[in-house]
């Protein structure tokens, strides 16, 4: 609509404001091993990028410093920060600002098992509850066949969905992760409000629509009943698919070994 695209435009004119002017022509990322170990970084005319607090940005993986070095060789006349969500993960995890470890990640994700998006169905609501059933339900099978849990959607908000030994099986999924896996997990869980959505995109049970679509449903069926605002909406997806996306990408690069050839 005419009012979407202004708000678009605005939006888009007001960033550039305080946008950076792109002040590089090329991106690399270069190898430089460390106690015989492997450490990447990314260099844009051959200086290597810095994180907020001075230090290199470097990784252990390749791909992920692949996937980051396209993030940046991508930006056209002016750096858009909010669209490289990996080097934000990336820096995030280098700089640590707020002093986090695994187990403490852990214990955040762990409160959004509790109240996860998808265990709780709405009775009261017949079309929203259909709608759970068909969509939510399958996933909650899945997840109990792959971690061989019996997580169950509780019908109300006193009822407990997540016994004590399912805890115990999600936490030690979780700290099966390392600390840089773990940021990216916790972004996707914080953004979709959920912990099933995430565990079934890095299982390979949901492509990140399917997370969207699942994180959303609620408003979904609200919108088929009541109408929309399709801009607001449209925007909301594209936010969550954005940060769905790139933090299951973010674990998945950093949990996986992956060979590289020199063809």
């Amino acid at each position: 609509s005419m009012f979407s695209q202004c708000a678009r435009r605005l939006a888009s004119s007001a960033s550039a404001l305080v946008k950076k002017k792109r002040f590089y022509k090329d991106v690399n990322v270069i190898n430089e091993s460390l106690a015989g170990s492997p450490h990447y970084k990314i260099v844009l005319d051959g200086r290597v990028i810095k994180t907020m607090g001075g230090k290199p940005l470097q990784m252990g993986s390749e791909p992920l410093a692949m996937a980051i070095a396209e993030e940046w060789a991508a930006q056209e006349e002016h750096i858009e920060q909010g669209h490289m969500r990996l080097s934000g993960l990336a820096m995030t995890a280098i700089d640590n600002p707020l002093g986090m470890t695994k187990e403490s990640i852990t214990s955040i994700i762990m409160e959004y098992l509790a109240t996860d998006t998808v265990l709780f169905f709405a009775p009261e609501n017949e079309a929203l509850m259909e709608a759970q059933k068909a969509r939510w339900a399958p996933l909650i099978d899945a997840t109990n066949e792959d971690m061989n849990t019996k997580l169950t959607p509780a019908m109300d908000f006193l009822a407990e969905p997540v016994s004590a030994e399912c805890r115990r099986k999600f936490e030690s999924w979780l700290m099966s992760y390392d600390f840089w896996a773990l940021n990216g997990l916790q972004y996707a869980v914080q953004s979709s409000k959920s912990v099933l959505i995430p565990h079934g995109l890095i299982r390979h049970r949901l492509t990140v629509r399917d997370g969207v679509e699942l994180a959303l449903l609620e408003q979904r069926v609200q919108a088929e009943k009541w109408g929309q605002v399709e801009w607001a909406h449209d925007m909301d997806e594209e936010e969550l698919c954005t940060r769905l996306a790139s933090g299951v990408l973010f674990a998945y690069l950093n949990s996986n070994k992956f060979i590289t050839k020199s063809i």
